[in-house]
């Protein structure tokens, strides 16, 4: 890393010393000078006078002289322990974390303040080359002078959304001959894309250099009418160090650039004109990204209408370990269960939104494949929430494994016949249960938002199915909206009271917690049978959190039966806990 050294201590201690030894001025002394009241100056606080005794020039002499005097007191102040390498890592540390690329900030030297504090960091920061990286159409003069001074430090190139060829080609051109060294590239796709289909003018001959040393290409959004178009063939197709590809309005396809290296892949559609991709072109990308570790889509959705297998091939499987985080939103249920059944992502979090489908066995499919493999991200799921969102005709399944959070939201399309959510939700969370692996569930949340109409698709039998899939439940949380609502509530209570005709045990033996919220169907005459049948049978409840309405305007507590159903539960409250949140990291574009 180039820096400047400061000034030696004799070319500072040199001047001060020829005004010490001027004996023909003696008004100019250092005594004289720390000591104002004995200043013996012609015209003292009077009119202009002349200078024949060449006090302007001295004092300018002492004026550089003090100047060093304080760049030597500088040197002594703890901060100048540090050496010339550490403070130019320090500032290249604050320029990343104040500057995004798309801010309009970015390549105008707003870190320019750190050259105004002292000389040592003037120096610093102007022999810094790293400094001088950030590139902008907005600011061509300022990526002027970076080209000059970064050296061959690699360049991140913003081109403005509003550039023209007028005001940016000139700039453009400048910058083409250190394409070797570009780190990052910055278009918006109105330039990728033009009205006649092809690059602009402007970027035509940016994109057709090559780029060895690309790390990041980004193609972001501006508002503006317009269709999504596959991406055109970029630098020549070669591009061996790329590790991140965000598409806004555009879609990557095969032999347009490398995928070798590539560790995180962005693709976003239009609202009105999504993206839509073959499912096997996906699969040949995601087989070329070995190194993957994020792949989001948004407002995009896959097909399949060519095969993904020949008819004498076995199932297609693609291992990518190193994949952490994968989104995918408005898609067919069909489509994605596909896709995941092809994909062994032992490490990953899903995140999916889906349109709700039903199969020809009346099973609901929400994207996850029937069959989990043993490295499936959502085997070994420790909490689960189902949350009804009815006014929406949509379904939020969250919860984490014992490694990673997940979260599917289904949807029943406007288009579909499968009915409304309230008729189908029973057999849906059947199909849930059925699906998922929940052997060793510990807490379940099940909910429904405002929605003043009955679940009519619950029945005892689909409860005591779906909580035979939970041998391990620990904690129950069951939250509600609504007033008149038995699926959730009696059903419930009937269902965790059932035995089995073999083994004659309760299901869920291991249940301890149970918390309920806005039920206006439930008494505590009916909690006070089912916990003294549990604890009879050997599996008492430990906690009952309830948030009941008849509770709520009663003074004091020892009138009512809460003394009683604490003879049978170990504890008894009214204050619920919120209901269990799933943190999920939204994505950053």
């Amino acid at each position: 890393m180039a820096t400047m050294a400061a000034p030696s201590m004799h070319r500072v201690v040199g001047p001060l010393q020829n005004v010490a030894r001027d004996e023909e001025n003696p008004r100019l002394t250092l005594q004289h000078l720390l000591h104002p009241e004995h200043w013996d100056l012609p015209e003292w606080n009077g009119p202009h006078t002349d200078d024949p005794e060449g006090i302007t020039q001295k004092l300018e002499s002492l004026d550089h002289s003090v100047s060093l005097l304080k760049r030597y007191r500088n040197s002594l102040r703890p901060i100048h322990r540090l050496s010339p390498d550490i403070l130019a890592l320090i500032f290249l540390g604050l320029v990343e974390d104040q500057e995004h690329p798309l801010s309009s900030q970015f390549g105008s030297f707003s870190w320019s303040y750190l050259a105004h504090v002292c000389h040592r960091w003037r120096t610093i920061a102007l022999g810094c080359a790293g400094l001088w990286t950030q590139l902008s159409t907005r600011y061509p003069d300022a990526a002027v002078a970076c080209l000059e001074r970064s050296g061959d430090a690699p360049l991140s190139f913003v081109v403005h959304a509003r550039a023209t060829t007028s005001d940016s080609k000139e700039l453009i051109d400048r910058i083409l001959p250190h394409m070797c060294r570009m780190r990052s590239l910055y278009v918006p796709w109105l330039h990728v894309n033009d009205e006649s289909g092809n690059v602009s003018a402007l970027l035509s001959s940016l994109l057709d250099a090559p780029a060895p040393q690309l790390e990041t290409f980004y193609v972001f959004r501006v508002r503006d009418d317009g269709l999504c178009f596959a991406l055109p063939t970029v630098f020549g197709g070669n591009t061996p160090r790329l590790r991140i590809l965000k598409l806004a309005y555009t879609y990557p396809q095969m032999g347009r650039l490398s995928f070798s290296n590539l560790k995180e892949l962005y693709i976003r559609g239009r609202k009105r004109n999504t993206i839509t991709m073959e499912l096997a072109s996906l699969l040949d990308m995601l087989e070329a990204c070995p190194s993957l570790e994020a792949l989001v889509t948004i407002k995009s959705k896959f097909i399949i209408t060519d095969p993904l297998e020949r008819e004498d091939e076995p199932l297609r499987r693609i291992r990518l370990d190193k994949l952490h985080r994968l989104d995918i939103a408005r898609c067919t249920a069909s489509v994605v269960s596909t896709l995941l059944s092809r994909l062994t992502i032992p490490n990953c979090q899903l995140s999916m939104s889906v349109w709700l489908e039903r199969g020809s066995d009346f099973r609901f499919l929400f994207g996850v494949p029937d069959d989990l493999c043993l490295e499936h991200p959502l085997r070994d799921i420790r909490k689960l929430n189902v949350t009804y969102r009815s006014s929406s005709s949509s379904v939020v399944i969250d919860g984490t494994t014992s490694v990673h959070p997940f979260q599917i939201i289904a949807t029943i399309g406007q288009i579909t016949n499968i009915g409304d959510m309230p008729t189908h939700s029973g057999p849906l969370l059947l199909s849930i249960a059925k699906t998922l692996d929940l052997a060793l569930l510990e807490e379940f949340t099940i909910a429904e938002t405002a929605y003043y109409h009955p679940h009519v698709g619950f029945s005892k039998d689909i409860w005591v199915q779906v909580f035979a899939r939970m041998p391990l439940l620990r904690k129950l949380h069951i939250r509600l909206q609504s007033i008149t609502d038995s699926g959730f509530c009696r059903v419930i209570l009937s269902a965790l009271s059932a035995t089995d005709a073999v083994t004659d045990r309760v299901v869920c033996p291991h249940l301890e917690t149970i918390t309920l919220m806005e039920d206006r169907t439930w008494s505590s005459l009916q909690w006070y049978k089912f916990a003294r049948m549990r604890k009879e049978q050997g599996h008492p409840l430990r906690r009952l959190s309830l948030c009941l309405p008849h509770y709520e305007n009663v003074e004091d507590m020892a009138e009512t039966d809460l003394a009683e159903l604490r003879e049978v539960v170990e504890n008894v409250d009214l204050d619920p806990p919120e209901t269990p949140h799933i943190d999920f990291p939204n994505v950053q574009w």
